[in-house]
């Protein structure tokens, strides 16, 4: 088996470090609701190798992780946005956020006529200086003209973000010598105020990452300019140009007389490969992306089974407007480095067995569960099915249309179906209720309220 790394880790956060999923019961919208609820399913099901918590209170949230062991927290409210936000603040723990106590988005208020604001979309927060700190909470919104003191805060003269009119988003803030008096306070200002006034260092979260992630403010009256992100995750065509899931590199002994297989990368051919599929065998390439299936279809009749990254990076640059939407390009090398594993006997195979298979491409989401599964009977009469679903059933588009609750319940039936057909059907890929039952990972199965066992 060729096995793949994948970047979304424990070790990209600190030591004894866990995600806190703040919950959110003011979004005003109850389709944001359910889309944002539905993210937090799939983030938490990606990152489930990270232990997690989750409350609608900051204080109960922080409590919760040092209950469960934690030094510090990375807490993500409901409405983020995630790309690899995770993934790509690794490099930072060491250099820039070191000694932070918290880390966040900072907001300058002073031409408010208020002191400073933290939100709470992406907030890091060390747990044990919290618990010395007396366990501060938060600090809300307060637009009641009352004069308070905090301390004096300095910081750079340039800002964070692309616009550089909005020079409320510094790149770095520290604690002043002095006091200054406010009129209205503005969300986390007890938090960042009782750090501040230790002398504690504080860290704004810089540019690579702020882009790395995104927030929907469905709590606001505004909010229908940013709920644009949610609608990119769904309507973006999308071709996986390498594999993200492990690929199998020893040829089965039985022969299989249909394949069914999703479209990314080289899953058809590296299943139909295994499965050791019979000359004259079926094999069924589905997916719901039409761009998926066309390259698919390209791929089987002009492909001389070498060299992929210089067969797809060549595609990319002649169609440019479909080649931005291939994903994972930067994985081609480990494609290749498979396919040399197989070696010689593989190209052999594709030049000559694999031109005898029926091939059919498929356009069908795997998520309509009867219509799937009507097709594999009418195909499964001779022989040994097998199918692979990759990783549909935790797979981001369909996470934003489909709880986990309705997701598990789907591949709960696929895996009924299956067994009826007492051992004419294998597959690979249905394993999210393994997942969520997992002993190691005891937080995922109640993680959220609206969540069923």
């Amino acid at each position: 088996m060729k096995n793949y790394t994948f970047e979304h880790t424990p070790d990209n956060l600190p030591d004894n470090c866990g995600i806190g999923w703040l919950l959110n019961n003011s979004i005003q919208d109850k389709a944001v609701e359910g889309t944002t609820q539905n993210l937090l399913d799939f983030y938490s099901m990606k990152y489930r190798k990270i232990p997690q918590v989750a409350s609608y209170d900051f204080v109960e949230l922080c409590q919760k992780g040092l209950d469960d062991g934690y030094n510090s927290i990375l807490i993500l409210k409901q409405g983020i946005l995630l790309n690899n936000f995770i993934e790509d603040v690794k490099e930072y723990w060491a250099t820039q956020y070191k000694d932070c106590v918290i880390i966040g988005h900072i907001l300058d208020r002073s031409n408010e006529d208020a002191w400073w604001q933290i939100h709470l979309q992406c907030m890091y927060i060390d747990l044990e200086w919290w618990e010395q700190a007396g366990k501060p909470f938060f600090g809300e919104r307060n637009d009641t003209a009352t004069t308070w003191t905090a301390n004096n805060v300095k910081r750079s003269t340039e800002t964070v973000g692309y616009n550089t009119n909005e020079t409320y988003n510094p790149e770095w803030i520290v604690a002043g010598n002095d006091e200054t008096s406010n009129t209205y306070k503005r969300t986390g200002w007890n938090l960042l105020n009782t750090a501040l006034m230790q002398g504690k260092q504080v860290g704004v979260w810089n540019n690579k990452l702020r882009h790395q992630k995104d927030y929907v403010y469905g709590e606001m009256n505004d909010h229908h300019q940013k709920i644009s992100a949610i609608g990119e995750e769904i309507w973006v065509s999308r071709w996986y140009a390498a594999n993200t899931e492990d690929l199998d590199t020893k040829i089965q002994a039985q022969f299989t007389s249909t394949v069914y297989s999703t479209c990314g990368g080289l899953s058809p051919i590296s299943n139909a490969y295994i499965q050791n599929l019979k000359v004259g065998g079926k094999l069924i390439c589905f997916d719901a992306d039409p761009l998926a299936l066309h390259m698919q279809n390209y791929v089987f009749d002009n492909w001389d089974g070498t060299n992929w990254k210089q067969f797809v990076t060549e595609y990319a640059e002649l169609n440019p407007i479909l080649g931005k939407h291939f994903a994972c390009m930067e994985w081609l090398d480990n494609v290749d480095d498979y396919l040399d594993s197989l070696g010689q006997p593989f190209i052999d195979w594709w030049n000559n067995k694999a031109r005898t298979f029926d091939v059919e491409f498929l356009e069908m989401d795997i998520m309509n569960v009867e219509n799937m599964t009507g097709h594999i009977s009418d195909n499964s009469n001779n022989g040994i099915t097998f199918i692979d679903s990759s990783n549909a059933f935790n797979y981001e588009v369909n996470s934003v249309l489909y709880s986990k609750n309705i997701r598990l319940a789907c591949e709960s039936d696929y895996l009924t179906f299956f067994k009826s057909y007492k051992g004419k059907i294998t597959w690979k890929g249905f394993d999210i209720n393994d997942c969520n039952a997992d002993s190691k990972r005891p937080w995922l199965p109640k993680l959220f309220p609206w969540q069923k066992l």
